[in-house]
């Protein structure tokens, strides 16, 4: 079921993306909707700088292995993050308050005081709220925002930074 809704999500995002018409960025996430590093593409869906819009991306948080003489206290594999969302800027170029609405899809494992090693996949709702500097045509965009995570572990405030280039 699970797997079902986030294909249905996934297939109504790439048709969202195809009817994006203006102002596409590519740019680089630390934290955020990512969770830890992202890679995203971003386009409006007016050729208005500001408006609705909409974000997909690839991420990952890194394998760690925390332990010592052969015992594993935590151990992850790199875990694979894909977010998804939709976000409206409001404002005059080159500074827009952002507002969004995703969810990023979590898919890895882990091993807790060497246990078995778990595998499983869930979803987070990420909304978010912050600041975008982005000027007209071509440039550098950048972004800060707060990003709660709200899954099944309750809700957990986040933040992200990126960096990225507007085409």
């Amino acid at each position: 079921m699970k797997n079902s809704v986030l294909l249905l999500i996934a297939g109504l995002l790439i048709f969202l993306i195809s009817r994006a018409q203006g102002n596409r960025s590519v740019f680089f996430e630390l934290g955020g909707n990512g969770v830890f590093f992202s890679v995203n593409y971003d386009a409006r869906f007016t050729k208005e700088e500001n408006g609705l819009g909409i974000r997909a991306g690839l991420g990952f948080i890194p394998g760690i292995n925390i332990g010592s003489d052969g015992s594993s206290l935590l151990s992850t594999s790199t875990i694979l993050t894909i977010p998804l969302g939709l976000n409206y800027l409001l404002g005059k170029a080159p500074n827009y308050f952002e507002a969004g609405l995703g969810a990023t899809f979590i898919s890895g494992s882990i091993s807790i005081l060497n246990s078995e090693s778990e595998k499983g996949s869930g979803v987070i709702f990420v909304p978010s709220a912050g600041y975008r500097y982005a000027q007209l045509g071509k440039a550098f965009q950048g972004r800060i925002i707060i990003a709660p995570f709200i899954g099944q572990g309750g809700l957990e405030l986040y933040g992200g930074l990126s960096a990225g280039f507007k085409f």
